[in-house]
């Protein structure tokens, strides 16, 4: 199960990066800025639904 919980991990650290990415792009775009707006902070902000294993 550990394997899958790192999967699990890296994803949302992808979530978050892309985050962090688009935050600092609308800051040099017009219509207002996403930064500091929903921070995600990790793993605790996510609510896991549903875990598939497909072998």
């Amino acid at each position: 199960m550990d394997k899958y919980n790192k999967l699990l991990e890296k994803a949302v650290a992808s979530i978050i990066n892309a985050k962090q990415e688009k935050d600092i792009d609308s800051l040099f775009t017009t219509g207002g800025t996403t930064a500091l707006t929903g921070d995600i902070k990790g793993l605790d902000d996510f609510e896991l639904i549903c875990f598939v294993v497909v072998k």
